[in-house]
């Protein structure tokens, strides 16, 4: 063998070795571009789950802020209610403690006439 037979048997390995190079940059460059596009996928995926729990927790929060108020609401009706009850029998007792302080006086009044009867009999009767 001479040298150009050696030089061209290199030459055709070189070429070989290219052209086999160029087929697998050729895959790794299309497995790069699905990766990259399965990537912007799952991005868009992401985005969209996450926009998805927002409006979600939003919902959720409206929610409860509404049944926060509905609860202060009947809570505000429930004191005011106590308040009415609370002043209506105030004023009952009011009128009991009057009768009975009208009663009380009443009644020591009769016993003071009842134990002076005699005195009145006397007096009247001279």
């Amino acid at each position: 063998m001479t040298s150009n037979d050696r030089i061209d048997i290199a030459l055709e390995k070189l070429t070989e070795i290219s052209s086999e190079l160029k087929s697998m940059l050729a895959v790794h460059e299309q497995r790069l571009n699905q990766q990259e596009k399965q990537t912007d996928e799952i991005h868009d995926t992401l985005e969209k789950r996450r926009d998805e729990v927002d409006i979600k927790l939003k919902d959720v929060y409206d929610t409860m802020r509404d049944q926060d108020n509905n609860i202060i609401d009947c809570l505000n009706q429930l004191r005011k209610e106590s308040t009415d009850q609370h002043k209506s029998l105030n004023e009952k007792i009011g009128k009991l403690e009057k009768f009975i302080w009208v009663a009380i006086g009443g009644g020591m009044v009769l016993v003071w006439l009842l134990s002076n009867v005699s005195t009145y009999f006397k007096i009247f009767t001279h």
